[in-house]
């Protein structure tokens, strides 16, 4: 896939996601026009909510691919992927290219995202929130023609 680094500070954060009301967690709608925006967004929210994107420097580009049942499925793997990423290599994101396959077997979602950013220590970026986990709880993709794409996400904080 090998695309140029888009970084997330390019675009404002209100086109891509917003937070729902939640008494303990964080709960966020986040949109997009297609699946593979949806799941940049996505990515986009998950690492806003963790660190000052615009402070990560691109110095190197990583790979995740997952596979799941259906966009939600395929959805929440990648992200819980990328939250992997951060906290066992410290691994933070300023920007992320998404591809998106539908295959022939029933409900088989393929999502691939170049995650584009750097090695971070705590001291290096301004440190947000800490998310311990992507939850499968109500965690939703819908998509309708000619509104797009939209997610609800529950992050366990």
């Amino acid at each position: 896939m090998t695309a140029a680094p888009h970084r997330w500070a390019d675009h404002p954060r209100s086109h891509r996601y917003r937070d729902l009301d939640h008494p303990a967690d964080l709960w966020l709608e986040v949109r997009g026009d297609t699946l593979p925006d949806l799941a940049e967004n996505a990515l986009f929210a998950l690492f806003d909510t963790l660190l000052d994107t615009e402070s990560v420097e691109v110095e190197k580009m990583v790979e995740i691919t997952v596979r799941g049942a259906g966009p939600a499925e395929a959805l929440r793997s990648l992200l819980a992927e990328a939250l992997f990423l951060f906290d066992s290599e410290r691994f933070a994101a300023a920007g992320a290219v998404v591809r998106a396959e539908v295959r022939d077997a029933p409900g088989d979602t393929v999502l691939s995202a170049e995650l584009w950013g750097r090695q971070v220590s705590p001291s290096d970026v301004g440190l947000k929130t800490e998310v311990k986990a992507v939850t499968h709880h109500r965690f939703r993709v819908t998509s309708e023609p000619g509104r797009g794409w939209t997610a609800t996400v529950l992050f366990d904080v």
